[in-house]
Formats: C-alpha cells, sequence, structure tokens
C-alpha cells in the first residue's frame, strides 16, 4: 500500500464487517481501515491481523 509524507494512518472503524480481508483474499468479517486523504478502504481478518501486528512487533 501506498505511503504519502505526513498523511495520518488508517483510521479503524468501530464496527466489523463482511468484506474480502485485504491480506487472504477470503470473505470473512473483517476489520474496516478508512485511510482519510484518499477515502481508501480496506479491510483485514482477526486472524491476519494477528499475522500484521506480529511482524510489527
Amino acid at each position: 500500500m501506498d505511503t504519502f509524507e505526513n498523511a495520518t494512518p488508517p483510521q479503524e472503524q468501530p464496527e466489523m464487517v463482511l468484506a474480502l480481508c485485504w491480506e487472504c483474499g477470503e470473505k470473512k468479517m473483517c476489520y474496516e481501515h478508512l485511510v482519510c486523504c484518499t477515502g481508501t478502504r480496506f479491510h483485514t481478518c482477526p486472524e491476519c491481523r494477528k499475522k500484521i501486528e506480529g511482524k510489527a512487533a
């Protein structure tokens, strides 16, 4: 995903939605993230989110 200098990080929406996960491509209940500067929405499922957080640590 592209990054923009001085951009705010994607804002996680409060409710989970049924969508395609950006990481694994499976349709399941996911966290929705909104990139405010572009209006882009992407989704991550709980399983992929754990993997992403594990890589960042």
